[in-house]
């Protein structure tokens, strides 16, 4: 198995939009191996970015959508990724992954 780099975690939570990030690292690409989010709201959508380019979305509806990727989704190097939820009163936003640079992979 490949070395995977150094692994994160992030959550939010929010009543309206809930957005967990990993921030930009000069050198280092972010790859997200699984979200979890929640929304309360009938027909929310999840999105991940690559910085500000969506490159993943999904309809939740009310309730938790877990999703892992055996491929991890990989982003540009030096930039940030997110998920992010919509809600009407009560969602959350939770990104693990791992971060690697140029020694890394």
């Amino acid at each position: 198995m490949e070395p995977r780099g150094i692994p994160f975690k992030q959550t939010a939570t929010h009543a309206t939009a809930a957005v967990a990030t990993q921030a930009a690292v000069v050198g280092y690409s972010h790859a997200i191996t699984g979200v979890t989010v929640s929304s309360d709201k009938a027909g929310a959508i999840g999105i991940i970015k690559d910085g500000t380019t969506v490159i993943y979305q999904f309809q939740v509806g009310a309730g938790v959508h877990s999703i892992v990727f055996p491929t991890p989704l990989t982003g540009t190097r030096g930039a940030l990724v997110s998920v992010e939820i919509d809600g009407t009163s009560a969602c959350k936003a939770n990104m693990v992954g791992f971060s690697y640079g140029n020694n890394n992979r």
